[in-house]
């Protein structure tokens, strides 16, 4: 017999042990859950018979109360009778419950003389109630008490009785098939193991020394022995398939063994001439990745330019400004020094005094803007270290003020965050062309309606988020997905070249950071950029 053969039949052995044992289960389980079942229901019977008794007291004070406060005593009667007709009808079908649908005559009989008797016990009642009068109501309860214990209490109580029977009979009933299920429960299943086992036995000695006389050959020829040959009895089993599948392998091993040494001279030398290869094309693409990083750090700084040369306009107007105001006040003093001939009055050294400081003043603002634009314009891009968010933040908005200003409201929210860990010039650059393409998102001429809002959070312990949100023209879905794009732009050509994103996206990633957007077409775009906190731990 084939090792298939036997498994085959060790699994059809083990089914049918596990099917007689599920099926002897299954009967006692579902015997037991009919009795369980039938005791409930007589559960049910014997808590209905009490519930009658005590609504029958408590029909009785009804009436009493209706008619010492003349009530409606009719009514009372028809609400207790629709009561008890539910109940019986209860009762019926408990004991059809009981019986598993099979007819209970007997049990049918009782419940229907109880239910003729307590009925005429009620409209008795009511009608003596009803027809008492005035001032006789005192022997009222003694006398329907009675009429209960004597008409209604006798059905009553041999209904309760009969159920009571049922109730022991059927306990005893399951404690003689719960006996018998656990006798089955222990039995079946030690016979199906007893079975599984001794046929598991026999399979597992055959298939020992099958394996015992492979395991030997397998480690002769593990030990270098390809010259020995299993036997093959010539039966048409697992064992004989295997002895002749290991002898064929030992053929082909000794085969392959020969030829394994005419190819490893062969390898080496193949191996040999594979290194220099190797090692010469490290070289170039060594100096091609130098190349493509000095690339990439001419390029960013060229988009860096690029972003200067757009602003220049703006910024000259920005500088002219405060230089302008700048030389009207030391042209005014260097005149008032000039013609005066004594010591100043306390006005003119008070108009002089205040004439310098506003000459100081636009001094320090010429200053701040080219120190913005030195931040911006720094050649140094690859030194990282820690950087103060909110000042570089500033800066870029500052720079991005007149294109700003003719579009839109400029919000700040960017206080109190932590030092990022990155490159101060690169990221204003990045900052600063955020801005400047909100600005460019929103058309000229509608200040009031229209804002642009930068604000910066800690997220957690271990990122800062900065966002810029404007009201512009949004961006729609189809374009949305490819705006990180190079050379992608919804600009006009005249504005843009589409590689201030591209070029964004980049820096951000090489910050170990993340950039995203969100847009709905009129309903304005919101750009975040996501960076590292210096050192890993959020310091507000």
């Amino acid at each position: 017999m084939t090792l298939r053969s036997r498994v085959l039949l060790f699994a059809a052995v083990a089914v049918g042990c596990v099917a007689l044992v599920g099926a002897a289960l299954f009967v006692v389980a579902h015997r037991g859950e009919e009795g369980l079942g039938q005791m409930l229901a007589i559960q049910g019977q014997m808590e209905t018979y009490g519930r009658m008794t005590d609504d029958s007291f408590g029909y009785l004070h009804t009436l009493l109360h209706e008619s010492e406060t003349g009530g409606d005593t009719q009514a009372v009667l028809e609400e207790q009778e629709r009561r008890f007709e539910v109940a019986f009808t209860r009762l019926r079908e408990l004991v059809r419950q009981e019986h598993l649908g099979e007819p209970a005559v007997q049990e049918l009989e009782y419940i229907e003389q109880l239910r003729r008797t307590l009925q005429r016990w009620l409209r008795n009642t009511e009608e003596r109630v009803r027809l008492t009068p005035a001032g006789a109501e005192a022997v009222l309860p003694h006398d329907a008490l009675y009429a209960f214990r004597e008409n209604v209490a006798p059905h009553l109580r041999r209904a309760w009785d009969s159920a009571r029977a049922d109730l022991e009979f059927h306990k005893q009933k399951g404690r003689r098939e719960l006996g018998l299920g656990r006798w089955v429960g222990v039995a079946v299943p030690l016979l199906a193991l007893v079975l599984v086992l001794s046929m598991a036995s026999v399979i597992y000695l055959n298939m020992r020394r099958a394996l015992g006389t492979l395991l030997e050959r397998a480690e002769r020829m593990g030990a270098g022995d390809l010259d020995s040959e299993l036997p093959v009895k010539g039966e048409r089993d697992e064992y004989d398939l295997m002895a002749r599948a290991i002898n064929r392998m030992a053929s082909q091993l000794r085969a392959a063994a020969h030829e394994r040494e005419r190819y490893n001279a062969l390898l080496e030398q193949t191996v040999q001439q594979r290194t220099a290869e190797l090692e010469q094309a490290n070289a170039r693409l060594t100096d091609s990745l130098q190349q493509l990083q000095a690339a990439q750090s001419q390029l960013l700084f060229a988009d860096r330019l690029a972003t200067v040369g757009q602003l220049a306009a703006g910024v000259g107007h920005e500088l002219n400004n405060p230089l302008a105001f700048v030389l009207s006040n030391l042209n005014y003093a260097q005149q008032v020094v000039t013609e005066m001939e004594a010591a100043p009055t306390p006005v003119e050294r008070r108009e002089l005094l205040e004439s310098l400081a506003d000459a100081r003043e636009g001094a320090e603002r010429v200053r701040l803007i080219v120190r913005d634009l030195r931040m911006l314009s720094h050649p140094d891009d690859r030194e990282m270290g820690p950087v103060d968010l909110v000042k570089v933040v500033r800066s870029a908005a500052k720079m991005a003020a007149h294109e700003i200003r003719g579009r839109a409201n400029l919000v700040q929210a960017v206080e109190n965050v932590p030092p990022v860990h990155g490159n101060s010039a690169r990221l204003c650059q990045v900052f600063l062309n955020l801005l400047i393409n909100a600005a460019h998102a929103i058309v000229p001429g509608a200040v009031e309606r229209n804002e642009i809002k930068l604000s910066a959070r800690v997220d957690g312990t271990q990122r800062v988020t900065v966002e810029v949100r404007d009201t512009g023209s949004g961006i729609s879905r189809d374009k949305l997905e490819r705006v990180f794009e190079p050379f992608f732009t919804t600009k006009p050509s005249s504005e843009g070249s589409g590689l201030g994103l591209s070029v964004c996206k980049s820096i951000i990633s090489a910050h170990g950071g993340d950039i995203s957007v969100e847009s709905e077409p009129g309903q304005g775009t919101t750009f975040r950029v996501s960076l590292p906190v210096y050192g890993g731990e959020a310091r507000v």
